[in-house]
Order: C-alpha cells, then sequence, then structure tokens
C-alpha cells in the first residue's frame, strides 16, 4: 500500500529535472483584431504573477496577431487559437464544437493553417482565417496535422456546445484532450463533462482530462492544470501535454507503472504502480483541510486515503490485469474533487 523507499527511488528517476508548473490551458486578451478577450496581455502578466500561475494559454479566434504582440513572452503564454466547427450544416459530418489547438508559438500555428486551405488563412501577424466545415474525416486530419506539428488538441466544454446523448460523438481521435473541469471544479459545467469523461474511458478510448477556465475578462486560477516540467518553455510543457503526462487540476500528481508515466500504456503483467502527491497551488492548499486520493481503474475505486497537504504523500501497489489507473483528489472538508490524473493504460 504505502510506497517503498525502491519505489520512491524509482518515481523520482523518471521525473528527474522537472518541476511542477501551474497555469491556465484556455484562455483569451484584448489583442485586436477578431479578438473578444477583453483585458490586454499586460494584465495578465500582472494578474499571473499575482496568483502565482507560471503560463496561460491564449487562443484567440480567427487570428494569430496575439503572439506577435510585444507582450508575447515564450513560457509565460503559450500560443494557438479556438476555432469552431460544423455550425449543424446538414452537409458537414463534424457536430458543432469548438476545438483548442495549441502550439509553441505563431510559426506552427501558421503552417498549420496554410495547410488546411478551408481556413482561407490570410498569412502574417496581421492575417485571419474562417472557421470552416469539416467531414469527420477531414476533421481527423486536421488532429492528425496538429499533432505532427508539436501540437495538443483539445475539446473544449464539449457539453456546453455539442448536444448529443452519445458519448462517442464527442470523440475524434485517441490522445487528444477533453475538457472536464470548465470554468471551476465546482461548476455546473464540471458536473456535465465529468460523466462524459467517464463514459469515454468505460468505451475503450484514451482521452486525457483536462481544465480550463476559458477566461476573457480577468486571469483566474480556479481550473488550473499542473504539468511536471523541465522548464519554463512552451516546448518544454507541450511535450508532456502531447503524451498525457499532466494533471487536470492545481495539484501535482506523479504517477508510473514501471517506466511508463501518466498518459500513456504499458503491459501490467508483474508491473508496480507508484503514485505520490505533492506541490498543491496556492488556490486549494489549506492546511487545516484533509485531502484524499482514490486510486481508480476501470472496475471501480481500488484504494483512498485520506493524508495532507503539507507533506507529500506516496502509494503503491502490484498491478492487476485491468484496464487502466489513474487518480483523483478530493477535497474533503469541501467534499469537492479538484485535480484528476491522468490514466495510464493496459497493453495487453
Amino acid at each position: 500500500m504505502y510506497a517503498t523507499d525502491k519505489d520512491m527511488a524509482h518515481l523520482e528517476a523518471l521525473y528527474e529535472g522537472r518541476r511542477a508548473f501551474h497555469g491556465e490551458l484556455h484562455d483569451h486578451a484584448a489583442s485586436g483584431g477578431t479578438s473578444d478577450g477583453k483585458r490586454p496581455l499586460s494584465h495578465w502578466l500582472g494578474a499571473m504573477e499575482a496568483l502565482e500561475m507560471d503560463f496561460a494559454a491564449i487562443l484567440d479566434h480567427k487570428q494569430v496577431r496575439h503572439m506577435y504582440l510585444p507582450e508575447w513572452k515564450d513560457g509565460t503564454f503559450i500560443g494557438g487559437t479556438e476555432p469552431g466547427a460544423g455550425l449543424s450544416d446538414t452537409d458537414c459530418e463534424v457536430p458543432k464544437l469548438h476545438y483548442n489547438m495549441l502550439f509553441p508559438g505563431p510559426k506552427a500555428t501558421e503552417e498549420l493553417l496554410h495547410h488546411f486551405p478551408e481556413y482561407q488563412f490570410e498569412g502574417g501577424a496581421e492575417g485571419h482565417f474562417i472557421y470552416p466545415k469539416f467531414t469527420r474525416e477531414r476533421f481527423g486530419e486536421l488532429i492528425d496535422k496538429v499533432k505532427s506539428l508539436g501540437g495538443f488538441f483539445v475539446h473544449p466544454h464539449p457539453k456546453q456546445v455539442m448536444v448529443s446523448d452519445n458519448p462517442l460523438d464527442y470523440w475524434f481521435r485517441d490522445e487528444t484532450g477533453i475538457e472536464v473541469i470548465y470554468v471551476s471544479a465546482d461548476s455546473q459545467y464540471t458536473e456535465a463533462n465529468y460523466p462524459l469523461y467517464l463514459d469515454l474511458l468505460a468505451a475503450g478510448k484514451r482521452v486525457w482530462c483536462c481544465a480550463g477556465g476559458d477566461e476573457h475578462l480577468c486571469a483566474s486560477d480556479k481550473a488550473l492544470t499542473t504539468i511536471y516540467a523541465e522548464e519554463k518553455k512552451n516546448v518544454s510543457y507541450l511535450s508532456h501535454l502531447r503524451v498525457g503526462d499532466f494533471v487536470c487540476g492545481p495539484v501535482g500528481i506523479r504517477m508510473c507503472v514501471n517506466d511508463t508515466r501518466m498518459g500513456g500504456k504499458c503491459s501490467f503483467a508483474g508491473g508496480r504502480l507508484v503514485v505520490t502527491v505533492s506541490d498543491f497551488h496556492k488556490s486549494v492548499k489549506n492546511p487545516e483541510h484533509t485531502f484524499r486520493l482514490d486510486l481508480i481503474n476501470d472496475k471501480g475505486v481500488v484504494e483512498s486515503h485520506e493524508f495532507s497537504c503539507e507533506q507529500p504523500f506516496s502509494i503503491a501497489i502490484d498491478t492487476e490485469d485491468v484496464a487502466f489507473y489513474r487518480t483523483e483528489i478530493f477535497d474533503v472538508n469541501k467534499n469537492l474533487r479538484i485535480a484528476l490524473g491522468n490514466p495510464i493504460w493496459n497493453e495487453r
């Protein structure tokens, strides 16, 4: 149940040279042009410092100019954009939805937009693009291209835009993100998105749970993401986002099965799972509260342990022949799920 010195040495070696960064993966700024954000990047810089946020993904609509502004800083702002698709037209196979494409900066974003003439991208810092219609096959090609360019694809606020009772309508590719915590951990939107995520896992889909505040007015720390990265640079963040080794929430979770970290897949035969929880962001760190770690597989909760946020907490178990293992962190005093670690899947 509790991790041994050998377990901990192995986990630490897998995460050597990395530290916890807390930030936002879905926001908008007042960058001019077609942006609908209400505050400039200068606001974000000051607010993020006050909130002790390391990064924010600014995903302004129909343009790339936000990534060319003088206030833009690599490692502080992650680039990309949030288009829409489908528009519910009868000749379009992709339902009405939004999608986030995160890249290290403008060049990869522009290459993606140029690669798909449907966007009618005008090119350059002041160039704009439209929201095109896609068939489901073409939309899959778009996601594949995002991945090939080093980007990260997320289906944001899924239940808040799409209307379907079929969970598979919300899935387009494995190894993509779906926004589970939206606006805040206790919002009505998160309450709607969480069952969808569980349904997709139950259907065998390998998707990663994400958080996003979708802030337009002011920076907020209510829907943070935690990434263990080597340095404060976008390429470092994205190298871990792209493989699912991050936490949907403001708590640091490090997990492995043998040499495989969160988001990956490996054989569970003869495996050893190790989990450590630490690095609570100040927005949720409360020494007077009790927190709970739930270790979960496809059959339900395997183990449940209460602990304090003041010290790292670790467990380890021998793996069984189940579909996956994942973790959730609760604030017991609030009876609130505050963080979800991404699964490790069994490669049978």
